[in-house]
């Protein structure tokens, strides 16, 4: 028997009453589970493992995918439409969807998620999330210093590229935003970071 504490991250529905599910969790990485009996309406786990929430779990490992046993609910999200922004929720799901290999852990970018979870999908945590997701998994480059002459003191960010420039460097016919403060609220950054995803 092994457990986890996982987020569900997708939700299928497999024959009439039963659901794969496709976890983040934080010892294991992103896998699948076979969810018995988890769309019937007796079921002890079916208000534990709704997509986004976080629970703790345990499942066993037969010939085929791990199947559930037992959950309980560690942290939900509020569906309300009115403090819950649905395209926050999607740039999550993407991006731990699509970019995530299987059974590959990163305890760090679980516990962050944690933390955007508690702030009800922010823009700015939503936005800072992808950015150390993409960071740690190797999509992007290190925002530690200038991308051309690698001196420390970066201020100005690419919309493109995604690369730091330094006073210096940077060019003001390039797409450019200054990094300040509140630069992870932009609606140019968002939009910018939503395209490099993709």
């Amino acid at each position: 028997m092994n457990k986890d504490i996982v987020v569900v991250v997708k939700s299928i529905n497999y024959s009439e009453a039963d659901k794969i599910l496709i976890v983040f969790g934080k010892n294991f990485g992103k896998y699948s589970l076979f969810a018995k009996g988890l769309r019937k309406i007796t079921s002890k786990n079916r208000g534990n493992m709704q997509t986004l929430w976080t629970s703790n779990i345990s499942f066993y490992e037969g010939k085929g995918m791990p199947i559930l046993t037992e959950s309980e609910l560690v942290n939900s999200i509020d569906y309300d439409h009115n403090t819950l922004d649905i395209k926050n929720a999607e740039r999550i799901l993407f991006i731990l969807n699509h970019l995530l290999e299987e059974y590959d852990p990163y305890p760090e970018i679980f516990s962050l998620l944690q933390s955007v979870l508690k702030r009800k999908l922010s823009l700015d945590s939503v936005n800072k999330f992808r950015i150390r997701f993409l960071k740690e998994a190797g999509f992007m480059q290190d925002w530690s210093m200038c991308s051309k002459c690698g001196k420390s003191n970066a201020k100005y960010l690419n919309l493109g590229s995604f690369a730091l420039f330094c006073e210096n460097c940077y060019s003001s016919k390039d797409n450019v935003e200054r990094v300040r403060k509140d630069l992870y609220k932009s609606e140019n950054f968002t939009k910018a970071l939503d395209r490099y995803i993709k």
